[in-house]
């Protein structure tokens, strides 16, 4: 069964890679203004969907992504595809290596791998943008590359939203909070209302139930919060917000993820309110009397959208 996958992995990223160099033109080339170039290197070989060779012997990991599928051992149909596409479009090719500012952290991984964005110099292609827009991979940020993670995101939303690639598989879809119990041990992307906000022993908790104790929570140290506050985000004015927050599933009190830094967040509810700001309001309709109308219930009454999470 496993060489019908890949087989079918493989026809899959051929067609991908035809339609990219038929389109190229509206392939993601990226803003990396905050970031520094560091060089422009020949890939001789792809090692997988997260790493590729560079002429001059250096490995670079691809930073920002995350597959949903990767086991170096057994990679599945996503990190196949991923691999084919790479090997299609960036072997033997020119690219322009991007890299955080700092030079003493988060140019280098622990395995003395080069960490960076990669852009294929002959048209301009962003390889990350490419990869979230087919739907074959989405965002993992880290404290020390949350770069691109705005221009990343959004590429990752349109994709789940047009059912690109792997959003148009149901295991990989976006979780409740209830449902994030079920995925202990593994990198999610959770969507839900803060039930609760608290504070305690320096560390921040929202929780998405009424039971702290076997509800999905997450967690932010009083240090880290120092991060959100630089960016002018106050998680502890979250209780009622809308959030879709990503990360590995932890068991603590029930599901658990443990946030280091704000780019692992969307703030869906300031979406929404920016939507609403700039869309024109409509004409107000004129309702009509009804005979005998019963006066609306308290709690269902309200013409606030309800959350069931």
């Amino acid at each position: 069964m496993r060489w019908i996958l890949t087989t079918f992995s493989f026809l899959t990223s051929l067609f991908f890679c035809s339609t990219l160099f038929a389109q190229e033109q509206v392939m993601p080339s990226g803003d990396f203004e905050g970031m520094r170039r560091t060089g422009i290197f020949t890939v001789t070989e792809i090692v997988n969907p997260l790493t590729v060779k560079l002429d001059d012997g250096r490995f670079v990991h691809l930073a920002g992504l995350n597959f949903a599928d990767l086991d170096f051992y057994e990679p599945g149909d996503l990190s196949i595809t991923a691999m084919h596409i790479l090997e299609d479009f960036l072997k033997d090719k020119k690219v322009a290596l991007y890299q955080t500012k700092n030079a003493s952290k988060g140019r280098k991984n622990r395995m003395d791998h080069h960490i960076g964005h990669l852009i294929r110099t002959d048209n301009d292609i962003w390889i990350q943008g490419m990869l979230l827009s087919l739907g074959v991979a989405r965002v993992r940020t880290t404290p020390y590359n949350p770069d691109m993670a705005k221009q990343m995101l959004s590429l990752e939303n349109t994709a789940r939203e047009s059912k690109s690639g792997m959003w148009n598989i149901e295991e990989h879809h976006v979780l409740s909070p209830k449902e994030a119990a079920k995925h202990i041990g593994s990198y999610q992307i959770v969507e839900g209302v803060v039930n609760t906000v608290s504070m305690r022993k320096n560390k921040l908790y929202l929780n998405f139930g009424k039971n702290w104790r076997d509800d999905f929570t997450i967690s932010i140290s009083a240090f880290n919060l120092k991060k959100f506050t630089k960016q002018k985000l106050n998680p502890q004015q979250w209780n009622g917000k809308r959030l879709r927050v990503r990360g590995w599933v932890e068991s603590y009190n029930g599901p658990y993820m443990d946030i280091d830094h704000p780019e692992r967040f969307e703030a869906l509810f300031e979406q929404k309110s920016n939507m609403q700001t700039s869309a024109p309001k409509p004409e107000a309709a004129t309702p009509k009397k009804k005979q005998n109308q019963k006066p609306r219930n308290k709690d269902t009454g309200s013409a606030l959208p309800v959350f069931n999470d």
